[in-house]
């Protein structure tokens, strides 16, 4: 993926525990844009992701995604804040998608350490989540294909307000701005 992309489009991605449906929220709420969330839309039409996974196996859970993550592109107004589940981004045909939507795709990083510990009290709510080592493997596997992302933001000290700062001042660079508050 090239270095910068001018589109008004802000797609969060990561790890576990990154923040990205916080912080997503957050943005979406400062720049007064519109949100989706790409789990939770699975979730609200197909049932709980652990569900589809014990149903359908993580593959059958991938093309599902693959096909939700198309609609909320064609569907999303401009600009917006799209936050996607930690796997969604590892799937090539989902970066040719964000690609072709002109997404600027930001990697929210943290170290396993960190991460692991945010997990630790919903790893019943993700389903890869249930083995700390199985879930170090998988950290380390796709911590490459995220790194892939035109921009890296650091979530390990994770001060949402400061988080928020720097996202703005991204979203600001690529022709997003908030809009301007009232004084009273």
């Amino acid at each position: 993926m090239p270095n910068e992309s001018p589109a008004p489009l802000l797609v969060l991605i990561g790890f576990m525990g990154a923040g990205k449906s916080t912080l997503a929220r957050l943005l979406a709420t400062e720049l007064s844009c519109p949100l989706a969330d790409l789990d939770e839309e699975i979730a609200r039409i197909h049932g709980p992701i652990p569900g589809l996974f014990a149903a359908r196996g993580e593959s059958g859970f991938r093309a599902i995604e693959h096909h939700q993550l198309g609609h909320l592109l064609d569907s999303l107004p401009r600009p917006a804040v799209l936050a996607l589940g930690g796997g969604a981004f590892l799937q090539p045909a989902n970066r040719q998608l964000l690609e072709r939507n002109s997404a600027s795709v930001i990697f929210l990083d943290a170290p396993f350490e960190v991460l692991d510990e945010r997990i630790r009290g919903t790893a019943h709510e993700r389903p890869l989540a249930t083995d700390s080592e199985r879930l170090r493997s998988l950290y380390e596997l796709r911590r490459p294909t995220y790194l892939l992302a035109h921009h890296t933001i650091d979530t390990s000290a994770g001060d949402p307000e400061a988080l928020l700062t720097e996202l703005v001042r991204l979203a600001n660079r690529l022709g997003i701005s908030a809009p301007a508050r009232v004084k009273l």
